[in-house]
């Protein structure tokens, strides 16, 4: 896994920050470090504008969406995962990401929190714009690894284990026969302990995983390095 696999939640590099999520600034960090990132996209309906923020908000020029997806393109070896937090104004979304050629490493994903039917969202986006990659959820969460494998819209998964460790080894490979590599997100996002998370991502990487979104791409980086230094194999710090 290179840097530009892992996922800086929200931008963050080094742990939780609520103060610092999403800003165009910690974002922008990420991204010159060499990391990939997630972030939150919004629709603001009285401008007719995206932004980025977890929760609802305003339109600014700060947390303007153009103006961090423009930043993007200076980065094409590094993933970007945008969340959806609503599905307003998708065709003016989908219109920037073609025009900015972001296609080629960048794709949504998270729609299914906030559809009617699962599904629908991808199909929609696919016919809107061939070319937009997209990701469907896998969970413990009433989301079946069987469906994310047999939707015909999206091009990759990203796994959620909200209660725990669900995921096998098993997973990955349904998930691979059905050409759909797998984003996963760290233990550490859902109240987890670093040594927790350094533990999984071994059997992650282990497993395949094409990437994986965490509070510490700082911590995991190290972790590469080391691995990659002593050739002998995922070591979890202590």
């Amino acid at each position: 896994m290179n840097r530009g696999d892992i996922l800086a939640h929200r931008g963050l590099l080094a742990g939780a920050a609520p103060a610092l999520e999403n800003r165009f600034e910690t974002l922008a960090r990420a991204l010159g470090e060499g990391f990939g990132v997630e972030t939150d996209v919004r629709y603001c309906t009285d401008r007719g504008r995206h932004y980025l923020s977890h929760d609802p908000a305003v339109w600014t020029p700060q947390n303007d969406a153009f103006r961090f997806l423009e930043s993007c393109r200076r980065h094409p070896l590094q993933v970007v995962a945008l969340n959806l937090k609503d599905l307003g104004g998708l065709p003016a979304l989908l219109e920037m990401l073609s025009d900015l050629e972001l296609w080629s490493h960048l794709f949504l994903f998270d729609m299914e929190l906030i559809e009617q039917i699962p599904g629908e969202t991808a199909r929609a986006l696919r016919r809107l714009d061939p070319h937009s990659r997209i990701a469907a959820r896998v969970s413990d969460r009433d989301e079946p690894v069987e469906r994310a494998a047999g939707c015909p819209f999206t091009d990759c998964a990203w796994l959620d284990e909200f209660d725990g460790p669900w995921a096998r080894q098993a997973t990955f490979q349904e998930l691979a026969r059905a050409g759909k590599p797998v984003w996963t997100v760290s233990p550490d996002l859902h109240g987890r302990s670093l040594q927790e998370s350094r533990g999984r991502w071994g059997e992650l990487l282990a497993w395949g995983t094409r990437g994986i979104c965490t509070d510490h791409p700082l911590e995991l980086a190290r972790c590469l390095e080391l691995e990659a230094s002593a050739g002998i194999g995922w070591k979890p710090s202590p």
